[in-house]
């Protein structure tokens, strides 16, 4: 079988992934020119057509965009070999994507990362955990910080922490005045609840389930913010994990007993890139950081 060559493959792998000759031509800095002549034989080698012009720059074909995944899949497995052969030293450099279901267990992981490991650029992204793993999955991501975990042996876990579900009301609502409640007190209450898929929601779900019980009346609401507006404005009641809460005058904050309504948060990456130097790095923060919360240590 002919051997490919890896130096054509990564020109059409570039300028696929920039949309344009020259954008990619700058990234790789070399001459545009150059840049087409090793796409036109890569497609003249195989006889096919990857690329197409448009008014836009460039697209792939249905083939190239077939190739693309591939050379997505080459080129970072080159990252990772480059990587594990220079992770035993300090890390200066490097580049770490982290992705979280919210921002409140992952920036000060992130600035404790940041203290010991100056180095390394970061880049965060914020999603649902479905969004979160799915670009974990496709290696868009490093690592993910994700409430709703499935049984996946691809997946390296590190359970970060557990936070019961609290109960937001009014400040003014006449349940407030109790140090805590059973979901059976919210018959009739309109709850404010987050988006379908929301852990959150899933949690409060299942609770319901458990204590018997059908939730009444609800309003879909889909962020944190918009939900303690909703309720500090005296619309109904919501729910909100007790690391996510802030102080605010016109909410109060109850626990609920009777039921178990916990979020578990994890730090995940895939098992296969577990060993990568930043990625090695950041899994330590988040295991020296759970190590603290079991102890009750506040995290700096």
């Amino acid at each position: 079988m002919k051997s490919i060559n890896i130096a054509l493959l990564r020109s059409f792998h570039y300028v696929a992934l920039q949309g344009s000759f020259s954008r990619a031509a700058r990234v790789m800095n070399v001459t545009q020119p150059t840049l087409s002549q090793q796409v036109k034989l890569l497609e003249e080698t195989y006889g096919v057509r990857l690329l197409e012009r448009t008014g836009r720059g460039v697209q792939p074909t249905t083939l190239g965009k077939a190739l693309f995944e591939v050379t997505h899949r080459l080129f970072e497995i080159e990252q990772e070999a480059a990587e594990l052969l220079t992770g035993a030293k300090r890390l200066t450099s490097g580049r770490i994507l982290i992705g979280a279901d919210g921002p409140f267990h992952v920036v000060p992981l992130i600035r404790r990362f940041q203290q010991l490991h100056p180095g390394p650029e970061v880049v965060l992204s914020l999603g649902n955990s479905t969004a979160m793993l799915a670009d974990l999955l496709s290696t868009k991501l490093d690592v993910v910080l994700v409430a709703d975990l499935p049984g996946d042996s691809r997946l390296f876990v590190v359970p970060l922490r557990r936070d019961p579900v609290l109960a937001m009301l009014p400040a003014g609502h006449a349940l407030a005045r109790r140090r805590a409640l059973r979901l059976q007190d919210l018959g009739g209450e309109l709850l404010i609840m987050r988006e379908l898929g929301s852990v959150t929601r899933k949690v409060v779900e299942r609770g319901f389930a458990e204590a018997d019980l059908v939730p009444g009346r609800v309003m879909e609401i889909g962020s944190r913010e918009a939900v303690r507006e909703a309720v500090a404005g005296g619309m109904g009641v919501g729910f909100v994990s007790a690391s996510e809460t802030m102080p605010d005058p016109r909410v109060a904050l109850l626990p609920v007993y009777g039921v178990r309504m916990d979020i578990d948060e994890y730090a995940v990456c895939l098992r296969e890139r577990r060993n990568l130097a930043t990625v090695k790095a950041f899994l330590q923060v988040a295991q020296d950081t759970a190590k603290m919360n079991q102890a009750g240590l506040a995290v700096l």
